[in-house]
């Protein structure tokens, strides 16, 4: 069942210099229960897609086309009112930097019970409370944590309150951007198999916004790969981390360094190409100036989607 359908996202931020296009035609979809995961290095527009699909992008940010249908609705064309109903109710996000997004001088707790009082206003104190534990029991929290301040958490039971906070409203879908960042290995690998176990048992929909390819390729089951605002690659998990075909994928795959080998493809590390002449085209693929298989007609023609399989396609007329 098909809970997310996006079709021609274009989101853009006004800037002094003028308009910047910062996410560039997305299309995608997401099942109930099942889990996408959004990479690329910093700036490609990753986070940009997760606050546009809440309609939380800052005041220079313009939602410049598309349609986004969440259980048949397009988001984009409702009231405001109608979207602080979807909003954690249907739609929830872990934001970025979420540790320190907690009030200092209010109690965790409290703070998730306003959460709840706010979209269920009928709740008791004591009813949110009983919920916030059972949220906490699913976490693995104690419950005599519940009403301790922030700096008496440590920073993975920060993150996981982060998570029970996101569940507050049992939500279908939760956007989960760089859920693990400024977290070492350990905990960053406790929190990822609690999210796996919470998904699965309340069969969560989630969307993973990353550049740890490590983290995507445990957790999600399709991979959406951007540059430069644009997907270049997506398919299932193993399509695309066993058999990458654009050329950045492969890059970006080639700069991940394993023990075991997980993306030990036939294309050995070699040094970025840069062609500073090259003269960039907005019609033009945007990866060109530092692609090893570009030609000259790829300075004439704009790549275009090759299907490799029903699932897998990538943005590269090189690709068939």
């Amino acid at each position: 069942m098909t809970l997310l359908e996006v079709e021609n996202l274009s989101i853009a931020y006004q800037t002094r210099r003028g308009m910047s296009l910062a996410v560039d035609g997305a299309s995608f979809s997401l099942d109930k229960g099942k889990s996408l995961g959004i990479v690329g290095e910093s700036g490609c527009g990753k986070t940009t897609i997760g606050m546009g699909l809440l309609r939380l992008l800052p005041e220079n940010g313009i939602i410049q086309n598309g349609t986004v249908l969440f259980q048949g609705r397009d988001v984009l064309q409702l009231s405001e009112d109608e979207m602080r109903g979807i909003r954690w109710k249907r739609i929830s996000m872990i934001f970025q930097a979420a540790m320190n997004a907690w009030n200092p001088v209010q109690r965790i707790g409290d703070q998730i019970v306003e959460a709840i009082r706010i979209h269920y206003p009928d709740y008791s104190r004591d009813r949110a409370v009983k919920e916030v534990e059972k949220l906490y029991q699913l976490v693995d929290i104690p419950h005599s944590r519940l009403f301790n301040y922030p700096h008496e958490y440590s920073g993975g039971m920060k993150q996981r309150a982060i998570i029970a906070m996101a569940l507050t409203c049992h939500p279908d879908l939760v956007i989960a951007d760089e859920p693990t960042t400024a977290l070492d290995v350990i905990v960053q690998d406790q929190i990822i198999q609690k999210i796996k176990e919470i998904q699965k048992e309340l069969n969560l929909a989630v969307i993973f916004i990353s550049h740890d390819i490590g983290m995507v390729a445990e957790v999600c089951h399709d991979i959406m790969v951007m540059y430069k605002g644009k997907i270049v690659e997506q398919g299932k998990r193993e399509e695309v981390f066993v058999t990458p075909v654009h050329p950045y994928t492969k890059a970006l795959l080639s700069s991940y360094l394993t023990l075991d080998g997980v993306f030990d493809f036939e294309d050995e590390q070699k040094d970025l190409v840069c062609r500073p002449d090259t003269i960039i085209d907005s019609h033009i693929c945007g990866y060109i100036q530092h692609c090893r298989e570009a030609d000259s007609s790829c300075l004439k023609e704009a790549p275009g989607w090759q299907e490799l399989t029903p699932t897998h396609k990538a943005l590269c007329r090189l690709c068939k």
